[in-house]
């Protein structure tokens, strides 16, 4: 690693540190989103007594003159989250953790969620800036590719086991034109 790559990277912990420190909150409440926001994805963490998820939320803002496009992250942060209601069936293939294969697995369409605190990290790609609220709300809804994550995750919390069936219950077949 180059030595101005490690002093951006040091520097960059050290704000993060400092941001996420004005909030009143166990510091490792935030290693769900810490993780969203330098490798994506949703992702849980658990103690006795504190339980925290990350849910991300993806939109494009695109110029159809320009034909540029950016994209912007929504990572809330659930602190010892609940479920208020969900709602429909999607079957889809997930990987998770240690799997070697994906699994199709059923899950929610619409699901909201009701937390303690929420906290909300909107990322710009075309300002390059991570931009950190807290929410007044105590619930927040998503439905579709985001609901997946936020069931998967509490999936997680609950200490369930993820369980499908396994892509060799597939079969292929070839299509003719």
């Amino acid at each position: 690693m180059k030595v101005n790559d490690l002093k951006a990277i040091l520097k960059f912990s050290a704000k993060e540190e400092a941001m996420f420190g004005r909030f009143d909150f166990p510091k490792d409440a935030f290693y769900p989103m810490i993780l969203s926001l330098k490798v994506g994805g949703a992702w849980s963490y658990s103690t006795d007594d504190l339980k925290s998820i990350s849910v991300m939320k993806v939109f494009t803002n695109y110029n159809n003159e320009t034909k540029i496009g950016h994209t912007i992250e929504e990572v809330y942060l659930f602190l010892n989250p609940e479920y208020v209601s969900k709602e429909g069936t999607v079957y889809r293939l997930e990987k998770c953790g240690g799997r070697d294969e994906r699994a199709l697995v059923t899950r929610p369409y619409s699901v909201t969620l009701k937390a303690e605190r929420i906290i909300v990290a909107s990322i710009s790609t075309e300002k390059k800036k991570i931009f950190i609220k807290e929410l007044d709300e105590r619930t927040v809804s998503f439905t579709g590719p985001s609901a997946f994550y936020a069931a998967h995750e509490m999936e997680h919390l609950e200490h369930i086991e993820i369980d499908g069936l396994p892509m060799w219950a597939f079969e292929y077949e070839e299509v003719k034109n």
